[in-house]
């Protein structure tokens, strides 16, 4: 889901830097709307929506099942094979990449490397791809390094409570799996942490020890990625 989100949000951020005006305001704003909607509320609302694919009615004067008709967008997640967990974590996690895309792109378009390629006459399209993404692509790098530990331990926090649906599901990760089985033996009528403590905590200490790991490559990579960081006591590209 982060890799997913971080292509779409870079995607549209550089579209919507590119050609600025009211345009990126209307996405800008668009994305201020997904930050504002909780992800746990998007989460449910698609699982509702995709469990609703398979409802079937029945009639009460004979008895016999009625299927309710799939939307076109039930119709285009099933096709895919998508779980609406995943979707929904890709939906509401792209704000962050097109915003800081966007910005980015609106400030190298107005560059001189930029203009003497469009007074070239190279396409807005090639422009984009081939020069404005690569140069503005260092703190999507940094920031999915940082999602990527976090869509994980959410993934597992949406299993444990139940939102991910059964626990045979192919959409639980393994630890989730894990979590979700020994979820009885923490919460549940007799449960007892202390006693049982091998169901959870090495489960819990190993998502911890993965979220800290890449929060500390995407630390790495912001500062490796830094223009101002120094180089042997001088600034980078000095000298």
């Amino acid at each position: 889901p982060a890799l997913s989100a971080a292509v779409l949000g870079t995607v549209i951020g550089a579209i919507s830097g590119y050609i600025g005006g009211p345009f990126n305001a209307v996405v800008m704003r668009l994305s201020d709307a997904f930050l504002a909607f909780p992800v746990i509320a998007g989460v449910w609302l698609f699982r509702i929506i995709m469990e609703m694919a398979n409802v079937t009615l029945y009639d009460m004067n004979n008895l016999t099942p009625v299927p309710v008709p799939q939307t076109p967008f039930q119709r285009f997640v099933l096709a895919l094979d998508i779980d609406p967990v995943m979707l929904a974590l890709i939906v509401f996690s792209w704000v962050a990449y097109a915003r800081l895309m966007s910005v980015s792109i609106v400030k190298l378009k107005q560059m001189e490397f930029a203009e003497a390629a469009k007074s070239l006459g190279m396409r807005n399209s090639r422009l984009i791809v081939r020069h404005l993404i690569p140069n503005a692509v260092g703190p999507i790098i940094v920031l999915l390094s940082r999602d990527l530990g976090g869509v994980v331990i959410l993934q597992a926090a949406f299993a444990f409570i139940g939102v991910s649906g059964t626990v045979d599901s192919t959409a639980i990760p393994e630890w989730s799996r894990m979590l979700v089985l020994g979820r009885d033996w923490v919460i549940g009528p007799g449960g007892d942490p202390f006693t049982f403590w091998w169901t959870y905590l090495p489960v819990t200490v190993a998502l911890i020890l993965f979220g800290i790991g890449w929060n500390l490559l995407g630390d790495g990579l912001n500062v490796f990625l830094s223009p101002w960081e120094t180089t042997r006591g001088r600034p980078r590209g000095e000298g």
